[in-house]
């Protein structure tokens, strides 16, 4: 089956180009060029952010191949998704990440994009490492990729927002129940993490610039 057929079957389940579009980060045109068949390859990045949202398969979508539903798919899988941007936010805005990010819209945002080679999902986002606290490991001015649907566990490293609506960047740890934030630089304490604090996302990654 041709992409334009895979594609013309997400219209047949109902879903509008203007949704495909959405999903898939791309423009309206871009889909006419699928269903036209003008455009005959589709990007593994595009039909993961389609399967997220339709639940049609993005290895059906990219290559034909394997069950149509993602439900259905047993022993096949789309390698991951390398590659995309993400927006760099400030420190306060990182506290509320869901209310200020959605990689899946096509609208541009006011945000610098920053190039990443982690999966990118709908609330992925970036933020430069401010101050000392995570050295040597992470320095001041490296920008770090952040994913808030993924569930934080012991030693990660994670942004945390405390009762003060602040965010920190810090190692989560864990000792009998206690859970705790650590800085890896040793000038600086461990705090307890408490009620009123919550996880904003974890880090995946770090994105090195020089210029």
């Amino acid at each position: 089956m041709a992409l334009k057929d895979r594609i013309q079957a997400l219209i047949d389940a109902g879903f509008t180009r203007t949704e495909i579009a959405k999903a898939a980060k791309k423009s309206q045109s871009a889909v006419t060029q699928w269903l036209s068949g003008d455009t005959k390859e589709l990007k593994s990045d595009s039909a993961a952010g389609i399967q997220a949202v339709t639940g049609f398969s993005a290895v059906w979508l990219a290559t034909g191949n394997g069950p149509r539903l993602a439900t259905e798919a047993s022993n096949v899988a789309l390698g991951p998704n390398m590659g995309g941007t993400v927006p760099l936010l400030s420190s306060v805005q990182a506290g509320n990440p869901k209310e200020l990010v959605n990689n899946y819209s096509p609208m541009a945002s006011d945000a610098e994009q920053i190039p990443t080679a982690v999966p990118v999902r709908q609330y992925t986002f970036a933020l430069r490492v401010e101050g000392d606290s995570m050295e040597p490991d992470f320095k001041e001015g490296m920008i770090i990729i952040v994913e808030p649907d993924l569930e934080p566990l012991p030693n990660d490293f994670v942004i945390a927002k405390n009762g003060s609506e602040e965010s920190t960047f810090k190692q989560l740890v864990k000792d009998g129940s206690d859970w705790y934030l650590k800085p890896l630089n040793e000038r600086y304490p461990m705090k307890t993490f408490t009620p009123d604090m919550r996880i904003v996302g974890v880090v995946r990654a770090v994105e090195r610039r020089f210029r």
